[in-house]
């Protein structure tokens, strides 16, 4: 140790030093990224300004408070169930409280009375806010039990929703029986940089569109662009039988909107047998402008969908396949 203090001591050794940790670390990096043993790969997280978010329950442990900007999301799904997190940016005047009274109970309310359930009009009377001064500002896509999903979103300042919509066997959701948080982002700048990414993804009026050729397994970090006024995610599904697996079936299932009072109801569990869901992102809406996010996945050999949630009649244009060698 004593000759690397001494180095440490010169304006050359310090220079030295940081390009050594520069060698180390593009070496680890490439490592990871080549990495055989997949099995046991999981995503990583490379961001100065991480936040966890973790489920253990029908619940969400996260942080009160976390600063602007370039943001990167490590959902931990420690349940037995499937979920995600949407981030939503409501009014700064609105609390939690309002947002499960005036939101979360009068949709369920809604999906209730379209299964056949009586149910009385200002039961289902959504806030008139919420369609006006409330909207999606990304997260993550579905995580399957014990995985966890790594998702990076550039956030402004103010009050954000985190929540989960999935539908539990009775058809509730699950932010109705607490997959509800709130969330506040501060006028704090982080210092975290914009990812970095090999894949792209664009959404459009054309529907989802893969740009580049995933030619490798191992680590990932997929773009997202989002063209002004859409409200499609992307879920990364591995299809674990592809000669066998009913793919029309998760097609109807990734909706919350198709199929309500029959078989198979959208986003109601179980999901669909035969596929892995392994992340993704939530949209990012902005009526005017292009909105970008971010997700990683580690891929292992096999093939793979991408999918968003999107009424059935639109589904199509919104799947794509691809198969990692």
């Amino acid at each position: 140790m004593r000759p690397l203090k001494q180095m440490t001591t010169s304006l050359y050794g310090k220079f030295l030093i940081l390009f050594l940790l520069g060698i180390f670390t593009i070496s680890c990096e490439k490592e990871e990224l080549n990495s055989t043993n997949l099995e046991t790969a999981d995503a990583s997280v490379k961001s100065m300004n991480t936040v966890k978010i973790t489920s253990t329950g029908m619940n969400f442990d996260a942080p009160d408070e976390i600063p602007q900007g370039w943001t990167t999301f490590s959902y931990k799904n420690k349940t037995s169930e499937l979920h995600f997190f949407i981030l939503v940016k409501i009014p700064d005047d609105k609390t939690l409280e309002e947002y499960h009274q005036e939101v979360t109970v009068p949709f369920n309310n809604y999906l209730k009375f379209l299964r056949g359930e009586e149910i009385e009009p200002e039961e289902m009377a959504i806030a008139g806010w919420f369609f006006t001064e409330a909207y999606n500002t990304g997260g993550s896509g579905l995580i399957d039990p014990g995985k966890t999903a790594v998702s990076s979103v550039n956030l402004e300042p103010g009050n954000y929703i985190i929540e989960c919509y999935v539908k539990l066997p009775n058809g509730d959701f699950h932010s109705l029986v607490g997959m509800l948080d709130q969330m506040t982002v501060t006028n704090e700048v982080s210092t975290s940089k914009e990812p970095k990414a090999d894949v792209s993804i664009r959404i459009d009026g054309n529907g989802l569109n893969l740009e580049d050729e995933i030619k490798r397994p191992g680590l990932h970090t997929f773009s997202v662009d989002f063209a002004p006024g859409s409200t499609a995610d992307v879920h990364l599904v591995k299809i674990e039988n592809p000669d066998n697996a009913n793919r029309e079936l998760l097609k109807n299932w990734i909706y919350w909107g198709n199929n309500i009072g029959q078989t198979n109801e959208g986003l109601m569990t179980p999901a669909p047998e035969g596929f892995s869901f392994i992340g993704g992102t939530q949209e990012f809406f902005d009526s005017e402008n292009d909105k970008r996010t971010y997700f990683q996945a580690v891929l292992k050999p096999g093939t793979y969908a991408l999918v968003s949630e999107v009424p059935y009649n639109i589904i199509d244009e919104h799947y794509i396949e691809f198969t990692v060698e």
